[in-house]
């Protein structure tokens, strides 16, 4: 007797293949989609700075020396990944609610639901609206950085 098919065998030979397929499939999908919501996060992060720049260029008067909270060394980074430390004495803190408050944040960015406005962060699902920035003056320019980002807290 001559039949056509497939044994046993044969056939959990093949699912076995397609499940070892389709994990390493999830898998490269999950890192993908999480690198990308981490983009997501970095872009939103340069627009809350960008918005403390342009606060601080419209509003001079509040960077003042006077701010305990700022004096200290602000580090920063390039993109070829070399560090450099300032100290700071002219500078304000403002929140990521507060610059959008004012009216300095794009909002293609900002969640609107029931009238109420959220920056959210993507990653975490978290709002930004408390995430702090330093907007500080050095060699006549206005720079800015995000000091706290608390919406990545238990990432």
């Amino acid at each position: 007797m001559n039949k056509k098919g497939f044994t046993l065998v044969e056939l959990l030979a093949v699912i076995a293949i397609l499940a070892i397929v389709i994990t390493i499939g999830l898998i490269s999908v999950t890192r993908i989609r999480e690198n990308a919501l981490k983009k997501i996060v970095a872009t939103k992060i340069e627009q809350i700075e960008q918005a403390a720049i342009l606060y601080g260029q419209e509003n001079p008067e509040e960077l003042t020396s006077d701010n305990d909270n700022c004096k200290g060394v602000i580090t920063t980074e390039n993109k070829a990944g070399d560090k450099t430390e300032y100290n700071i004495t002219i500078c304000t803190i403002k929140t990521a609610g507060e610059l959008i408050n004012a009216g300095f944040f794009d909002s293609k960015y900002l969640n609107k639901e029931n009238g109420k406005v959220d920056l959210i962060n993507d990653y975490t699902g978290k709002s930004m609206l408390n995430d702090t920035v330093i907007i500080y003056r050095r060699n006549n320019r206005i720079y800015s950085i995000i000091d706290d980002v608390k919406s990545n807290a238990g990432v």
